[in-house]
């Protein structure tokens, strides 16, 4: 087996490419599956920014609260009550090989989670003085990027007016403040290709604390409630590779320090609590851009709240913080070790009346100047057995979520979700396990296992089997799906990891042309096998094959791709290089294949391939180096070039941001100060 493995790899071409985090395979599924989903890369890098933060200061095993531990999403809701158990009835850890006492947790899961914890103990927590300054962590990030080949948006016409306003640059600005798990403060500046700078600024102030008041919350922030029903506004996945994962953690009140314009609070937040009782309180008040419609100058209403945060165009601008959003709400819970409870009530009030569009799929969409929504949630763990489940209303409609996650064995984990939300029922910010994008119109039982048969080897597999009761954009009557998942991995001893991966999915879609859309079965099978080798210290290697089948109405098309990369560390001068070749043939958009690819640190890449090409990138990374001796400033700075070359007759992109030509080139570098 391994002698036709090396075969695989002398196939084609390797080269290097550098890893972001201790567990990017993992990260990479996820985030891959979210792009899937959403068509678009996610502009959240909390989870990011929490980890790295971990990396340089761990936390410390014997005091670190289960919120803490939730933060990391690496860890099962029975993993996590496990460790609280286990610590109070047998005291303070005195060794990281005491973990795998732990009922539930696996060698996986202790080779995830080690770097993030510390065995060392610190003392008692300090208060928060101004002597906190000088022990926190101070960090500032500069990125920017840029396309070499000109799009038609910053073209002058005959009149020399371009469409965009402003330069093809991408900025973006980062400063914050952490002492441990208590204090943060900063502030964030983002500029899109096209915008003009300072389009975007955030600012954040946030405290936690023992006591009455728990957490205080100023400027910018997100909310994550229950299962994402009523409001969930932190990174969330939904069917994933990782087939367990179907419960939301997060922790309920957190800052927000992304780059994103749209998915977050401006205002204030506190939590207070006393014994096994929190409340949460928050008040909010931000413009928003949003599609606005005019009878002349005045403006009557909105018809959607805009979400990509672009204000390039004219049309962009006049839209620009044209709408005023405020949010206030409230959420009570009651926490214990094995059991917790919630009710939560979330309302809004917009300047302008929301008008969407006049269709038969907006009937039950957000109308008016008011909206709320209202729940309740839980959570119970009873042995090997993890309850949890959610349900919310509102003006037009419910919706309930109930799932169960169970260790039948210690080499058999099953999960079951159902969920039933009404097509009336709508979430401004909704995020929960569902089929649509959106949190509404969906029925559907999601069933999935994850066995361990021998050391080394895991097998996930579900099956999930969703209705719509309603009509949805691009499907003019009601449907069903269902969608298919199987992988079968093999790790062994940190030098191979390797899976084989399908997944199929069907649902029904409108075929355009008649005088009437007629929803019609789309179907999709998805086919991976990909394979990572640690060769040594400073070499990795790895290669995929991605296979694609998509039908609707008749027309079949078929794609395929495949890369090879590879990791190597250059012992002097101190540097990673990187890189990645990869060649894709596919029959149209349709059959894309989307492909996760390591990026600067803080910085996502989730291109879509479709028609036929080869796309290669290269990255150079300087290890951290001190630059001041009393301050003891670390610089990192990063370095990237990528191109994409299409066939020879070939448009890139539509509208201002078609690019006339056959290759797209962009250039990306970043320096980061931490001290």
């Amino acid at each position: 087996m391994t002698r036709l493995l090396y075969t695989s790899y002398f196939l084609v071409l390797f080269t290097y490419a550098a890893a972001q985090d201790p567990d990017d395979l993992r990260s990479a599924a996820q985030l891959e599956t979210l792009a899937v989903n959403t068509d678009q890369e996610t502009e959240n890098d909390q989870l990011v920014q929490f980890l790295q933060y971990l990396l340089r200061r761990p936390l410390p095993i014997n005091r670190v609260g289960a919120d803490h531990l939730l933060d990391l999403h690496l860890l099962t809701p029975q993993q996590l009550n496990s460790f609280v158990q286990y610590r109070e009835l047998f005291g303070p850890f005195r060794s990281k090989y005491e973990l795998q006492a732990i009922p539930f947790w696996d060698l996986e899961t202790i080779r995830k989670i080690l770097p993030y914890l510390s065995f060392t103990e610190t003392g008692e927590v300090n208060k928060l003085t101004s002597k906190v300054i000088s022990k926190g962590q101070h960090q500032v990030i500069l990125r920017s990027s840029n396309t070499l080949e000109k799009a038609m948006g910053f073209e002058s016409d005959s009149n020399g007016v371009r469409k965009y306003a402003g330069s093809p640059v991408r900025l973006f600005y980062r400063y914050t403040f952490q002492y441990k798990q208590q204090l943060w403060w900063g502030f964030t500046g983002d500029k899109d290709a096209g915008e003009q700078v300072g389009d975007f600024t955030s600012f954040h102030l946030f405290i936690r604390r023992k006591g009455l008041l728990k957490t205080l919350a100023l400027g910018d922030f997100v909310l994550n409630i229950g299962q994402g029903l009523v409001h969930w506004q932190g990174l969330a996945f939904g069917k994933t590779s990782e087939v367990m994962g179907v419960y939301h953690q997060g922790n309920l009140l957190q800052p927000y320090r992304s780059g994103g314009e749209w998915n977050f609070h401006r205002g204030i937040a506190a939590q207070l609590q006393k014994e096994h009782w929190e409340l949460t309180v928050f008040g909010s008040a931000r413009k928003l851009t949003a599609n606005t419609i005019r009878n002349g100058t005045l403006q009557e209403g909105f018809s959607s709240i805009s979400e990509n945060g672009y204000h390039r165009t004219k049309g962009e601008l006049a839209d620009r913080n044209s709408l005023l959003q405020k949010s206030y709400g409230a959420v009570l819970q009651y926490l214990t070790g094995r059991f917790r409870a919630g009710v939560s009530a979330v309302a809004y009030n917009f300047s302008l009346p929301s008008l969407p569009e006049d269709k038969p799929y907006n009937r039950y969409a957000i109308r008016g100047r008011n909206w709320y929504n209202s729940g309740i949630h839980y959570t119970y763990t009873y042995r090997n057995i993890f309850l949890f489940g959610e349900g919310a209303v509102c003006k037009n409609g419910f919706g309930i979520l109930q799932g169960m996650v169970m260790s039948i064995h210690h080499k058999v984990d099953l999960s079951i979700v159902y969920r039933n939300i009404q097509p009336g029922y709508q979430s401004l910010y909704g995020k929960s396990f569902t089929e649509n994008s959106s949190v509404t119109n969906e029925t559907g039982w999601y069933t999935a296992l994850r066995l361990v048969p021998w050391p080394g080897w895991q097998v996930q597999a579900y099956a999930d089997y969703f209705r719509f009761p309603w009509l949805r954009f691009k499907a003019d009557s009601p449907g069903s799906g269902q969608e298919y998942f199987l992988q079968v991995g093999w790790i062994k001893r940190k030098k191979w990891d390797i899976y084989l991966r399908y997944r199929s999915t069907g649902k029904q879609e409108n075929i355009s042309g008649n005088y009437l859309n007629e929803p019609v079965p789309k179907l999709q099978a998805n086919l991976r096998w990909h394979a990572e080798r640690i060769v040594n210290q400073r070499l990795e290697l790895s290669s995929r094959l991605d296979q694609v089948w998509y039908s609707r109405a008749g027309e079949q098309q078929s794609g395929t791709s495949v890369f090879v990369d590879g990791r190597y560390q250059l012992p002097k001068p101190t540097l990673v290089v990187s890189a990645r070749i990869q060649y894709f043939k596919t029959g149209g958009y349709d059959s894309r294949i989307y492909s996760y690819e390591r990026d600067l640190l803080y910085s996502f890449s989730i291109p879509a391939f479709y028609d036929k090409g080869f796309r290669y990138y290269c990255q150079v990374q300087g290890k951290p180096a001190r630059i001041g001796r009393r301050l003891h400033v670390k610089l990192q700075w990063w370095l990237r070039w990528s191109q994409t070359k299409f066939g020879e007759s070939h448009t890139i992109g539509s509208g201002g941001d078609e690019i006339r030509g056959n290759k797209k080139s962009e250039w990306k570098f970043q320096i980061m100060m931490t001290w």
